[in-house]
């Protein structure tokens, strides 16, 4: 009877510790490292778009990149690229017609979509993953309208956060 009482206090003990560790250290969120050349932009745009491609993408799949180039400055897009070909960074916009800035994958291992290329696009308040969208031929249509009615939606939530993130430098509490 008494090992019965022991286990059962072990069994207890080990119930509350994992509630209240559940409860004390939540898993982060998905949040992506964001660019120190988002600064550089002269309106900060509360939606950055990160473009996972490569140059041997087929070629209709790279069609949403003249969707990314023309794109209102509320979006800031970044090209993330191989190691190597960002070394011959000419020949890739020459192939790809990319206008943005690229990066280097090294920093964004992490996040490596299975299939590319891969639209990422992240809050630029806090860097959660907001969706991860493919591309394939044909979705240069859909993009733009996917864009655009995302931003409409987004955009109280965005003016939001900027709002709360101002009181909060400011020390005011909301």
């Amino acid at each position: 009877m008494k090992n019965y009482v022991i286990g059962l206090l072990v069994v207890v003990i080990v119930v509350l510790a994992s509630i209240m560790y559940k409860n004390e250290y939540s898993p982060p969120k998905n949040r992506f490292p964001l660019p120190k050349e988002i600064s550089t932009f002269e309106t900060k745009a509360p939606l950055i778009l990160y473009v996972f491609f490569s140059k041997s993408n087929c070629p209709d799949c790279l069609e949403i990149i003249d969707v990314l180039n023309n794109l209102p400055p509320y979006f800031a897009v970044f090209g993330i690229v191989p190691e190597d070909e960002l070394k011959e960074e000419k020949e890739l916009r020459r192939i790809t017609k990319a206008a943005f800035p690229l990066i280097s994958v090294s920093k964004y291992r992490k996040y490596i979509p299975w299939y590319a290329p891969t639209i990422v696009g992240v809050s630029s308040v806090n860097g959660d993953i907001l969706f991860t969208l493919p591309g394939v031929p044909g979705e240069k249509a859909y993009l733009e309208i996917f864009l655009e009615s995302l931003y409409k939606k987004l955009y109280p939530i965005f003016l939001t956060e900027a709002f709360r993130g101002a009181l909060s430098q400011k020390g005011v509490n909301s």
